[in-house]
């Protein structure tokens, strides 16, 4: 189940800077952007059939990047930045959480982003994610993990 919900993880953050940023992966993580700082982190919390949240971290450029191309603005205010980057998470987090299943008919409400700063990151980190991905684009990497409260692991 983990592979399967990761690999929608990808799928969906891929698919979401391709059509939302204009952005592409670079197939091979390298050697340089594997120690690049934290530049924003946000959270994307989730109640309803399951419940859990999305954190998704920005690194070496990319939280500008975003908001410069879904904006075809060169120089995005630092409050345009932090709205873009949360709808990015708020995008993959929604077209995610549907695929957990349904054990009612509660649906899910997602809510609005919420940017962290270190240690609030940290405190949320803690725990398993279901799924993590780290991926490479032009601009910059970004790294993702998706917590779900009590979700079977064999469903």
């Amino acid at each position: 189940m983990k592979t399967r919900i990761e690999n929608l993880l990808t799928e969906a953050t891929i698919r979401t800077f391709e059509d939302t940023c204009f952005m592409y992966l670079e197939p091979e993580l390298e050697d340089a952007q594997k120690n690049l700082p934290l530049e924003a982190a946000a959270l994307v919390r989730f109640k309803g059939n399951y419940s859990g949240k999305l954190i998704i971290e920005s690194r070496g450029g990319l939280f500008s990047a975003i908001a410069a191309s879904m904006l075809s603005n060169n120089r995005p205010s630092s409050q345009q930045k932090k709205d873009a980057f949360g709808e990015i998470a708020n995008i993959i987090c929604g077209n995610l959480v549907p695929f957990l299943g349904r054990r009612k008919e509660l649906g899910y409400k997602i809510e609005s982003p919420v940017l962290l700063n270190k240690k609030e990151l940290l405190k949320e980190k803690k725990g398993k994610p279901l799924a993590e991905v780290i991926l490479n684009f032009n601009q910059g990497r970004v790294d993702i993990k998706f917590f779900v409260d009590d979700y079977p692991s064999e469903e």
